[in-house]
C-alpha cells in the first residue's frame, strides 16, 4: 500500500509520494526507455542533483522551462524541478519555434532545462538562462539530498499552455493542492501497484502525462516511455506493450480507437493490459473497441474527465461483458472533494435531466490563467451558495445529471473542441489564418469522420487581389502552431455566412462539408 498522507493528516505531493516509494525500494525501475532502465534511487539521485544546481543558481519559486525529446531526461527534469520548489513549464519539441518563444516569454521563465541537439531552437528573452541537463547534474557530483524549500498545497507545480480565442496561449497555473488530491484519489482506486508498468504515451504539454508519472511512482510502479515513431505506428505500440507487460494506458479516445481497429484488422492484442483510461475527448464505445476488450481477459476501461484547469474531476469504470457498455458513456460521478455543479446562463442551479454548465468547485482549481486577470475572472468565478463560499470553474461544457447520479456530456456551450486529446479554440485557429497576407476573414468548425475522429476544416475568404492556396495556408500555420491545430482541409468561400444576428453561420458551413 502506498504511503498517501503527511504527519498533518493531507495528501503526500507528487515529489513526496516518489520519495516514499524511493525509500521502499530504491532499486525498483521507476522509467524504461529501449533497453535501458532507471532506478527509483538512480532518478531519485538525478533529481537531487538537479534541485541542488537550481537552487544554487537562485532559482527557486521561479518557472522552469522542460525541453526534451522523450526519454529519461524529462523524468529527472520534472522531478528536480518540483523538489526545487519551483513550477515546470513543459515545452514540447514538436511545436513550433515562434510558439514557445512565446510560451517562455509569457509564463516568465528565467531557467530552461533542455539538451544540446535543442539548445539553439528558442531565443530566449534577457534574464533567462539555458541549462544542458548533463550539466547540471554534474555540476554537483554526488550531492546529499538538497534542503527543501517551503512547499505546499497553494506552491505552484507546473504552467501547462492551452489554446486561447485571441490567438494567444494560456497558461494554466496549477498548484500541488489538486495535484495531491488527484494522485490520492488515482492510487486508491488503481489496481495497479508495485512493479507495475504504465505506458507513458503523452506528451509533456499534455496534463495526462504528470498523471502518467506521479500516479505509476506513486505506487512503485514503472513508467515504460514510447518514443515517438512508436506512438505514431499502432503495431509498434502494441508490440511495445506486450514486450514490456505494460498493465495500464493513459490516452485520449482517438488513439484508443485507433489501436483497438489496428489490434482488430490484424488479430494481435495488447495482452498484458488491464487498465485503460481514456480522458481528453468524448468516449464512444465502438465496435472495434468492444472488439479489443473482449480480447483483454477482464480488463476495465475507465473514462476520465477534466479540463486543464482542474485536471481529473469525474470518472467512470466500464467492467464486464464490453457487448453490454453503453455507445457513448457518461463521464460519471465527482472524484474525491469535487463538488459539480450543473448550471444556467446566470448560473442557478438547473433540475436533474436539464442540460447545463458544468462548474467545478472544491480544493481541485487550478489558481488562474498566468498574468491573464480578466480570462481568470472570466472562468473563475464566486457564486454566493456554492462550494462553501469559494471559486468554482466554468468549463463551457454542456452536460445533464442522469437519474443514476452521473453526468452526461453533451458538448461544448462554445467553440472549444478537442482534437486528438488537446483542447483547441477554433477562435485561436482563425486568428492565426486572419495574420496571413492572403485571407481576409476565416471561420473555422469541426466535422466529424470515420470512427468519431474530429478534425478542424477552415473556411477563408481571400484578400482582394489574392488566392487562398490550401497547401500553402497550412505550410504557413505550421511554422506558428502544433499539428493538432492544423485544419486538415481549407476551402475559400467570396464571403462567410452569416446569421440574422451579423455572426458567423457555423451551422451552415458544417452542413456544407
Amino acid at each position: 500500500m502506498y504511503e498517501a498522507v503527511s504527519s498533518n493528516g493531507t495528501p503526500l505531493l507528487a515529489h513526496e509520494l516518489f520519495e516514499a516509494r524511493r525509500r521502499s525500494h530504491p532499486d525498483r525501475p521507476a522509467v524504461l526507455w529501449g533497453e535501458r532502465s532507471l532506478g527509483y534511487g538512480e532518478l531519485g539521485r538525478d533529481a537531487d542533483r538537479l534541485a541542488h544546481t537550481l537552487r544554487r543558481e537562485g532559482v527557486t519559486g521561479q518557472p522552469v522551462g522542460v525541453f526534451f525529446e522523450r526519454g529519461f531526461s524529462t523524468a529527472v527534469a520534472v522531478l528536480g524541478v518540483l523538489k526545487a520548489g519551483c513550477a515546470y513549464v513543459p515545452l514540447d519539441p514538436a511545436y513550433p519555434d515562434e510558439r514557445l518563444a512565446a510560451m517562455v516569454r509569457d509564463s516568465g521563465t528565467r531557467a530552461l532545462l533542455t539538451e544540446k541537439a535543442l539548445l539553439d531552437r528558442i531565443p530566449l528573452p534577457d534574464g533567462t538562462r539555458a541549462f544542458l541537463l548533463e550539466d547540471a547534474l554534474s555540476a554537483v557530483g554526488n550531492a546529499p539530498q538538497p534542503t527543501v524549500p517551503e512547499i505546499g498545497p497553494e506552491t505552484l507545480a507546473y504552467v501547462i499552455y492551452t489554446s486561447g480565442s485571441s490567438g494567444v496561449p494560456k497558461g494554466v497555473a496549477m498548484p500541488h493542492g489538486p495535484l495531491a488530491n488527484l494522485l490520492d484519489w488515482q492510487c486508491a482506486h488503481s489496481a495497479c501497484g508495485t512493479g507495475d508498468r504504465t505506458l507513458q504515451f503523452s506528451a509533456l504539454s499534455f496534463d495526462v502525462s504528470f498523471q502518467e508519472m506521479f500516479s505509476t511512482w506513486a505506487s512503485g510502479g514503472a513508467l515504460v516511455v514510447a518514443d515517438d515513431a512508436t506512438r505514431r505506428s499502432w503495431q509498434a505500440l502494441i508490440d511495445l506493450v506486450n514486450s514490456t507487460s505494460v498493465r495500464r494506458m493513459f490516452l485520449p479516445f482517438v488513439a484508443l480507437q485507433s489501436i483497438a481497429a489496428h489490434a482488430d484488422s490484424v488479430g494481435v492484442w495488447p495482452a498484458s493490459l488491464r487498465e485503460v483510461v481514456t480522458a481528453g475527448e468524448q468516449l464512444q464505445v465502438t465496435p472495434a473497441v468492444r472488439a479489443l476488450f473482449r480480447h483483454l481477459d477482464g480488463a476495465v476501461l475507465v473514462n476520465q474527465y477534466g479540463p486543464s484547469e482542474t485536471h481529473v474531476v469525474t470518472s467512470l469504470e466500464l467492467r464486464g461483458d464490453p457487448d453490454e457498455w453503453p455507445d457513448q458513456p457518461s463521464i460519471g460521478r465527482p472524484i474525491a472533494h469535487v463538488e459539480a455543479y450543473v448550471l444556467d446562463e446566470r448560473l442557478r442551479p438547473r433540475q436533474p435531466g436539464t442540460p447545463g454548465e458544468l462548474c467545478i468547485g472544491g480544493p481541485v482549481l487550478a489558481e488562474g490563467y498566468l498574468g491573464m486577470p480578466e480570462a481568470t475572472a472570466a472562468r473563475f468565478r464566486t457564486v454566493p451558495g456554492l462550494a462553501g463560499g469559494g471559486r468554482i470553474y466554468r468549463t463551457g461544457d454542456l452536460v445533464e445529471l442522469r437519474p443514476d447520479g452521473t453526468l452526461q456530456f453533451l458538448g461544448r456551450l462554445d467553440d472549444q473542441v478537442k482534437i486528438r486529446g488537446h483542447r483547441v479554440e477554433t477562435g485561436d485557429v482563425e486568428a492565426h489564418l486572419r495574420t496571413l497576407p492572403e485571407v481576409a476573414d476565416a471561420a473555422v468548425v469541426v466535422r466529424e469522420g470515420r470512427g468519431g475522429v474530429k478534425q478542424l476544416v477552415a473556411f477563408c475568404v481571400p484578400a482582394r487581389g489574392a488566392e487562398v492556396v490550401a497547401s500553402a495556408v497550412r505550410r504557413s500555420l505550421s511554422a506558428r502552431l502544433p499539428e493538432h491545430m492544423i485544419p486538415s482541409s481549407v476551402h475559400h468561400l467570396p464571403a462567410l455566412p452569416l446569421t440574422s444576428s451579423g455572426k458567423v453561420d457555423r451551422r451552415t458551413l458544417a452542413r456544407g462539408l
